[in-house]
């Protein structure tokens, strides 16, 4: 038998190198990822249907969700060099204190084109995502000689007995406060804390659930555990669009651009900057926008919008004329205080 000459050797390790340099390519382009941590419920459904899904399908890159998003376990994962997760959506007054403290990653617009997004929409640590308000929900099978408008009926509990629900945190829930004593929302910042804390007081006895994820709050709602609630627009309208006895109170939203950021040292930066380029698209955004009702960020996306759903988002005109948004760069200075503060007072 003859022995191969020295050039079919080489041939072959060629070859085999190439092929083990093949697989390994292929293998890592097949296991490519990015991890969203967000707020679960619908919010996810609707970002794997309106962006996951066909940007998966587009870039081969695979979309993975999580939650809850947990700012204290983002801040351990970054200290410790431990990063999980990629990216997550929240309003400015969750971002501008995470990147304050080192946990945000700057926006890349190298790969993010922020010429098609609303002015004010693409900022340094946050861009695109929805604008989204909380707002007072209601049910309508109990409140049906009047209906509330507005926090100070909701903090009116002589007028409209039941139980009630407030968001188990400082955002939101401070200003409803205020807003329920009577401070004008162009004198609400900054905040009057005392003021704030004693309106708290008041409503204390009334809320039988403090809510923490989106999810939770419509549970609450639908299932009638109670019968006000202060949650996430999105939430309400998809109740009342699938015939829950459940209505919503547009005076005083208050409202936030809730922004696509990504984690400090996220081990896919870069796919997760091209993610959120992609969830810029106008057509992808309204897909979003007509599951869950929340306002797109990309104007070309009206357009691709059913009025009958634009009607249930902050941005519809007649809404966003009775709401006002919260202040990220106050609460960038102020939150972990207030934050703090605000928790001990609920364990009294």
């Amino acid at each position: 038998m003859r022995k191969p000459n020295h050039w079919t050797c080489v041939l072959v390790a060629f070859l085999l190198v190439m092929g083990v340099s093949l697989w390994v390519t292929t293998g890592y382009a097949a296991t490519k990822q990015i991890v969203i941590v967000g707020w679960g419920g619908a919010w996810e459904e609707g970002t794997k249907k309106a962006f996951g899904e066909p940007f998966e399908k587009e870039t081969g890159i695979k979309v993975v969700f999580t939650g809850p998003i947990d700012f204290g376990k983002m801040k351990a994962m970054v200290e410790s060099g431990n990063v999980e997760w990629d990216l997550a959506q929240a309003g400015d007054f969750r971002i501008l204190p995470a990147a304050k403290a080192g946990l945000v990653e700057p926006i890349d617009y190298s790969v993010v084109d922020k010429s098609v997004l609303f002015p004010g929409a693409a900022r340094e640590y946050g861009c695109g995502g929805e604008y989204e308000a909380v707002v007072l929900g209601y049910r309508t099978d109990t409140y049906t000689d009047q209906t509330p408008a507005g926090w100070k009926d909701f903090w009116d509990v002589k007028k409209f007995p039941g139980p009630r629900s407030l968001y188990k945190g400082v955002f939101y829930t401070m200003e409803a406060a205020l807003l329920a004593d009577g401070v004008p929302p162009e004198k609400l910042y900054p905040l009057d804390e005392e003021r704030a804390f004693a309106s708290l007081d008041r409503i204390r006895p009334h809320v039988t659930t403090w809510w923490r994820m989106g999810s939770q709050s419509q549970s609450l709602i639908k299932d009638h555990e109670v019968d006000m609630i202060a949650a996430w627009n999105g939430r309400l309208a998809q109740l009342i669009n699938r015939g829950d006895p459940v209505a919503i109170a547009w005076e005083q939203t208050l409202f936030v651009q809730s922004a696509w950021f990504v984690i400090k040292n996220a081990p896919h930066k870069k796919e997760a900057m091209e993610f959120i380029n992609f969830a810029s698209n106008p057509k992808y955004q309204a897909v979003m926008a007509e599951h869950i009702y929340y306002g797109p960020t990309n104007p070309k996306a009206l357009d691709y919008i059913d009025e009958k759903v634009a009607k249930w988002m902050p941005s519809y005109p007649e809404n966003f004329a009775k709401s006002m948004e919260l202040n990220g760069a106050y609460w960038k200075d102020n939150r972990d205080r207030l934050t703090e503060r605000f928790e001990a007072w609920l364990m009294k």
